[in-house]
């Protein structure tokens, strides 16, 4: 394993990649709503620049930011691990689940056309699969009708595997032949994709180079930009997301491109070796933060449930942000249930592995 000093992410900086979590799945909610009450005046599918494809590669190289924080600052083996890493996922992806199956049946009984214009046949089959995380294995794309959102989710879980099953082995040739299998089993389209979330990993384990703060921070708003020019002018390489062959990894090139300017300005964030209580703020980032990922996973089968209930006027913009503003809220309520639950999860992973040591009652 890599003898890597760890970096702390202190200040300003922890501020920084808090609010990056937070604009990226704000603006995968506003997007995906956007496009419903503005059809017309939605982001045209022949050009490239969709906004919200962006934030999910801004989330894929966080992700691989934060796990090499997690295995090299805080590594606790193998099977801790895999504990953390399928307690976060399932105490959110699970629920989702459930909540999207009781919203579709609401809508289902509100208005059948909308929930109609969602589907794409065998709907349990898609609900089991992403559970399982297996809906986006190869040249498959099968996430619920109402939550097309949990591709990533399944990309991510692949990501988790893999990189654990390599990180975490132990030498020899026969070591290699887990991860090896993990990615044969992920197939094509995960695997193209994992170079935008191993920039991540690399940006937290590459040496940082020595300049000022205020250069660094220059640097990182230099990094933002160069991202979203080429989020904005990079055509489809080497095709248009959303269709066959690799759907959501389509154009796999363009977003290498754009993960490594997200990646680089993570590279030169701003670090320090020690704690800092300077910013009152950045607990109330961090919560807002850990919001974004239940947010993200409920707002589209959210979104439906508030049209198929209080209707639906084209080109309203009240009505939009009305559905905007109860989106978020009730996402948010339901990430706080849901993080209340988290330890119910930790409990049943830690008793699937063997870890869990009840404690003893005085």
């Amino acid at each position: 394993m890599l003898n890597i000093k760890p970096r702390v992410i202190i200040g300003n900086s922890s501020i920084f990649l808090d609010a990056l979590r937070i604009g990226a799945a704000l603006t995968v909610l506003y997007i995906h709503a956007f496009d419903r009450w503005f059809p017309t005046l939605a982001h045209p599918q022949y050009e490239p620049g969709e906004p919200s494809h962006a934030a999910v590669i801004i989330f894929f190289v966080l992700s691989g930011y934060v796990i090499a924080h997690t295995t090299i600052s805080r590594n606790r083996g193998a099977v801790m691990y895999a504990q953390a890493r399928l307690s976060r996922l399932c105490s959110i992806v699970i629920p989702a689940l459930a909540i999207t199956a009781v919203i579709a049946f609401i809508v289902k009984q509100a208005d059948p056309q909308l929930l109609a214009a969602h589907s794409r046949g065998h709907d349990w089959v898609r609900y089991i699969a992403s559970g399982l995380f297996v809906n986006e294995l190869w040249l498959f794309s099968a996430a619920p009708p109402l939550n097309g959102s949990l591709w990533s989710l399944s990309f991510e879980f692949w990501y988790y595997a893999i990189f654990g099953l390599w990180f975490f082995r132990k030498g020899g040739w026969k070591s290699f032949l887990l991860p090896v299998a993990a990615v044969l089993i992920a197939g094509p389209k995960i695997v193209v994709m994992m170079p935008v979330w191993l920039a991540g990993y690399l940006a937290y384990i590459l040496p940082r180079p020595s300049v000022k703060a205020a250069t660094a921070w220059f640097f990182v708003l230099m990094g933002l930009f160069a991202a979203w020019l080429a989020v904005t002018y990079i055509p489809f390489i080497p095709y248009r997301i959303g269709y066959k062959p690799l759907y959501y990894a389509n154009q796999f090139v363009t977003d290498w491109i754009v993960g490594l300017f997200v990646a680089a300005t993570l590279w030169i964030l701003p670090t320090g070796d020690h704690l800092s209580t300077e910013h009152k703020f950045a607990n109330v980032f961090r919560k807002a933060a850990d919001l974004t990922f239940p947010l993200y996973v409920l707002h589209f089968p959210l979104l439906v449930l508030w049209r198929a209930l209080f209707g639906y006027k084209a080109y309203d913009m009240v009505q939009l942000w009305q559905a905007l503003i109860s989106v978020l809220v009730v996402a948010s309520l339901l990430g706080i249930l849901l993080e209340m639950q988290r330890p119910l999860w930790t409990r049943f992973f830690k008793q699937l592995f063997g870890t869990y040591k009840p404690v003893a009652k005085s």
